[in-house]
């Protein structure tokens, strides 16, 4: 089988599984080739620091993350039902402006993942052994906003194509993971107010944290295309693997 045929078959599985289908895109917005694009200070420097004193004033609402059968690694997280109850306006700035570059972006409509608790999330990286392993996000777009970098943190893509044919990797061979090396990950590293807009169902990526001292705090937050049903099956893999 060749390297083409295999990324279609992946795909086609990808969709089936998870039940996201994307829709014709022949529009007059060119999407980013990469599957993503970095937007250096999205938001001010005082608009970052107010969302980020903001939620570290409700810093004991983080849940630990253990680590799965080498499937995901330890992380803290404040998930979208615990935000709706404490920080409402932060759902309401994800679905606003977040989604809206997002759409521009990428030239589709689109309406958040249904699963409340994991469709929005803030995730938190403080030392080397934490962070998110190779995956493909719930939704099929998702972006990612820093708030703070101390740790030299960052997030690693691999390109559209090569995730079309690897994407098994993580999941069905994950011990073997590490022989993602080959497909050359780029490595992402953003600073406070930067927004990483990316086709997150369909580009391999994952968070690495780069020393044991600082921390990495991010929004994180998937959308899909306006209409998507997902499969129950894809939403309790999901759940199973993440929190």
């Amino acid at each position: 089988m060749t390297t083409s045929a295999l990324a279609k078959l992946n795909r086609a599985v990808v969709e089936l599984t998870t039940g996201r289908t994307d829709p014709n895109t022949d529009g007059p917005v060119v999407q980013p080739a990469d599957g993503y694009r970095m937007l250096s200070q999205f938001l001010s420097s005082d608009e970052t620091e107010a969302w980020l004193n903001r939620i570290q004033e409700r810093a004991n609402l983080f849940q630990p993350v253990t680590a799965k059968a080498g499937m995901s690694l330890a992380y803290s997280v404040l998930d979208g039902i615990k935000i709706d109850q404490h920080l409402p306006e932060l759902r309401e700035f994800a679905n606003g402006p977040l989604m809206r570059e997002l759409e521009e972006t990428f030239g589709v409509r689109l309406e958040p993942m249904t699963d409340i608790k994991r469709s929005l999330r803030v995730q938190r990286y403080r030392s080397t052994h934490e962070g998110f392993k190779w995956h493909l996000d719930g939704g099929l777009y998702s972006v990612i906003l820093t708030l703070l970098n101390t740790n030299e943190g960052s997030t690693e893509v691999i390109s559209p194509e090569w995730s079309h044919v690897l994407f098994p990797v993580p999941y069905l061979l994950f011990p073997f993971a590490r022989s993602l090396k080959f497909a050359k990950p780029r490595p992402l590293r953003s600073g406070p107010g930067d927004l990483l807009v990316i086709k997150g169902g369909e580009v391999l990526h994952r968070g690495v944290t780069g020393k044991d001292f600082g921390e990495r705090i991010i929004l994180g937050a998937s959308f899909n295309p306006f209409g998507t049903k997902p499969t129950p099956m894809w939403d309790w893999f999901a759940r199973k693997l993440n929190y």
